[in-house]
């Protein structure tokens, strides 16, 4: 091969690597900033709109650097920076998101203040890589375009691959922070390989150096499963889990002074999971929210009230014996149902299989043929099975992101008709039933209210509060015939008790339900192809 082939390729290669690098720059950095402001909407478009920009300015500035300083040195040195400054995220992304935790300036402006400021410079960088190295190639105007078109065509392959490669293999299998060193690593090797063809002796020297070092970093950023994070970390990581109402009788995790330990900590496909312990309890987590508790001594005991609620199905349908629960997290409510009613059948639909792993290996849920658990989408799930389940239980909800498509009124049409007459469809919503914080609770109990003709509201309220402008999870009930009064329902409960003693007292859910009129005339019925989800909760606080 002769000279000038190898300068090609090494020049192709590297064009190759940047645009990988990019993209797939752009996939990690969801997981970076998930565990402080979530997977939203947002979220997704502040890694889109900044990494699209940063990558049109270095178009512009690197069409014109190189064509004032055309030379291989200038490919080799935006290579290495490219490269040093991917490295850095993982040492400054924490410091640089507390203080924005702390500064919050809104659901929309914390996510691209962070991308801008932790991944918009690398953007920008690795954008001039292709206008150079279309300079360094292009021998004259008559190849021009054929040279410009080859070079970016092949910087496109690499987003492509980097998309893929990250979103398939590299963070499930991988640290985020490791998959961000490798594609340090991948750039100072393009840097090297490139100095050495063009007989830039030093450079390559130093580059490989540099690569060598970058691949101990890779090793050093390995997820660590064991340690421990305090409880005053937990609230840093996300804002939205200072208004988590989740408590159980003897206080509210954030009372917790203790630090936790962590037990394990994954970037699956979905989530970056976490499962953490105090002294007395066991939490999962997803991103910036706690899902699931249980106290280690005792698994089936209620760790937070919510889940007890998510029993009322079988208040309003006490023959019920066949349920489906959408959405697994630490499998809660499932293994209680399954302890409680030992003639219950149910099946579970979880979207995560790494969740269904950890809620076996670190939250007792049974294995058993009478629990169930799928690895589906929860909507997918119901279009290819008809049932028919005598309840249907959606607890799929965060704190900060809402799968919109679980929420639609087509979804709901469906679970409809997978539901046994006298069946129920149930959800847990985070939100509040009246203020300023219910525009998406509304939203959701017009759009039930549109396919059932019942839909009973039972917020989950701490003892004795019964103020309902509270951002707490609210249990909503929907069916085809008239809700019973509480006083009936409070009776149905307590015979199934006599014949299920280890069954929850729903009296204070049950006493609790809204009866009064809601108002929800100023907000939109969601369905699939309007369902502003994440606009309507990130309006609390």
């Amino acid at each position: 091969m002769s000279r000038e082939q190898r300068r090609s390729v090494a020049i192709g290669v590297a064009v190759f690597l940047a645009g990988a690098a990019l993209l797939g720059l752009e996939i990690a950095a969801s997981r970076v900033l998930a565990p402080y402001f979530g997977n939203s909407l947002y979220v997704w478009g502040a890694l889109i709109g900044v990494v699209l920009a940063g990558l049109s300015t270095g178009y512009w500035v690197g069409g014109a650097i190189a064509d004032r300083y055309p030379t291989p040195r200038l490919l080799v040195g935006m290579l290495a920076s490219g490269s040093l400054l991917v490295l850095a995220i993982p040492f400054v992304d924490e410091w640089v998101l507390e203080r924005l935790v702390e500064w919050d300036p809104g659901p929309r402006l914390n996510p691209l203040l962070a991308t801008i400021f932790l991944f918009g410079v690398q953007s920008v960088i690795l954008g001039t890589v292709s206008p150079i190295a279309v300079r360094l190639k292009a021998h004259s105007l008559d190849e021009l375009g054929r040279t410009a078109g080859r070079l970016f065509a092949i910087s496109t392959a690499g987003s492509i691959a980097g998309t893929f490669a990250t979103a398939f293999w590299l963070i499930p299998e991988l640290g985020t922070d490791q998959v961000l060193a490798s594609a340090a690593v991948a750039l100072m090797l393009a840097a090297a390989a490139v100095a050495l063809v063009e007989r830039l002796v030093l450079a390559g020297v130093v580059a490989l150096a540099l690569a060598v070092a970058s691949i101990g970093a890779v090793v050093s950023l390995a997820p660590e499963q064991g340690g421990t994070v305090s409880a005053s970390q937990l609230r840093n990581w996300s804002p939205v889990y200072r208004q988590q109402q989740d408590e159980d009788r003897s206080g509210s995790l954030e009372d917790t002074q203790s630090g936790y330990e962590v037990l394990r900590l994954k970037d699956s496909q979905y989530h970056r999971i976490a499962v953490v312990e105090d002294a007395d309890s066991r939490y999962l987590r997803f991103d910036s929210s706690f899902q699931s508790g249980m106290y280690i001594d005792d698994p089936f005991r209620t760790r937070f009230e919510y889940s007890d609620y998510l029993q009322l199905p079988l208040a309003y349908g006490p023959d019920t014996r066949r349920i489906l629960y959408i959405g697994l997290g630490g499998g809660s409510a499932p293994k209680r149902t399954w302890r409680d009613f030992p003639a219950t059948s149910i099946d579970a639909v979880e979207l995560d299989p790494e969740v269904v792993d950890v809620a076996y290996e670190y939250f007792e849920l049974p294995r058993d043929p009478r629990l169930r658990v799928e690895v589906e989408d929860g909507r997918r799930f119901l279009a290819a099975n008809e049932g028919p389940w005598d309840a249907i239980v959606i607890d799929a909800f965060y704190s900060d992101s809402i799968p919109f498509h679980l929420a639609t009124r087509e979804f709901l049409e469906l679970a409809r008709s997978r539901v046994a007459p006298g069946g129920t469809v149930s959800t847990n919503i985070i939100g509040a039933v009246r203020g300023s914080n219910s525009r998406l609770f509304r939203s959701m109990l017009r759009t039930y209210r549109a396919v059932f003709p019942t839909v009973a509201i039972h917020p989950v309220l701490a003892a004795g509060q019964r103020d309902l402008t509270t951002i707490s999870n609210i249990i909503l009930v929907a069916g085809e015939g008239a809700a019973p009064s509480k006083e009936f329902l409070q009776e149905r409960w307590a015979e199934l008790r006599k014949q299920a003693p280890g069954a929850p007292d729903l009296t204070a859910a049950i006493q609790g339900r809204v009866d009064a009129p809601v108002q929800t005339e100023d907000v939109p019925v969601l369905t699939d192809d309007y369902a502003p989800t994440d606009a309507l909760l990130l309006l609390f606080g």
